[in-house]
């Protein structure tokens, strides 16, 4: 990685159909991100300076059915499975990444009751959109 360039700090965690991908970079409304069923890339410059990184998914998502907001601090990604199963890591390599965190304040594991959804008031998900390919964010 050149010396210019940065991983963002990113927060992830899931529901049985669903993965909850937080991207914590200020200023990141012009963000590049590509989607796939298989994987993400992420680049955005902040401050002079190229945040980015790349993820394999652990099992394929459906990118045209997940959607984003941003806010001026992060960027939060709500990302449909295609498949309704809990995964046992985000990522298809076991290798742990270190700009990858567990997001404690969304996760819920398999066992737990209820069917709550985490807490993401202040986030206007109307204006989100489809994320397929990414091309279009309005």
């Amino acid at each position: 990685m050149n010396t210019n360039e940065r991983h963002p700090q990113v927060l992830w965690a899931q529901r049985e159909g669903l993965l909850y991908l937080t991207v914590e970079l200020h200023d990141a409304q012009d963000a590049k991100i590509d989607l796939t069923e298989s994987s993400i890339d992420f680049s955005n410059t902040t401050d002079d300076m190229l945040y980015k990184f790349h993820l394999d998914f652990y099992k394929p998502i459906n990118p045209k059915e997940s959607k984003k907001t941003l806010t001026g601090r992060k960027t939060v990604m709500l990302l449909e499975k295609q498949e309704d199963e809990w995964w046992p890591r985000l990522t298809k390599d076991t290798k742990k990444l270190a700009f990858v965190k567990t997001d404690f304040d969304h996760w819920k594991d398999s066992d737990d009751s209820g069917d709550e959804e985490p807490d993401f008031s202040g986030m206007d998900f109307s204006q989100m959109g489809g994320m397929g390919g990414m091309g279009d964010m309005a």
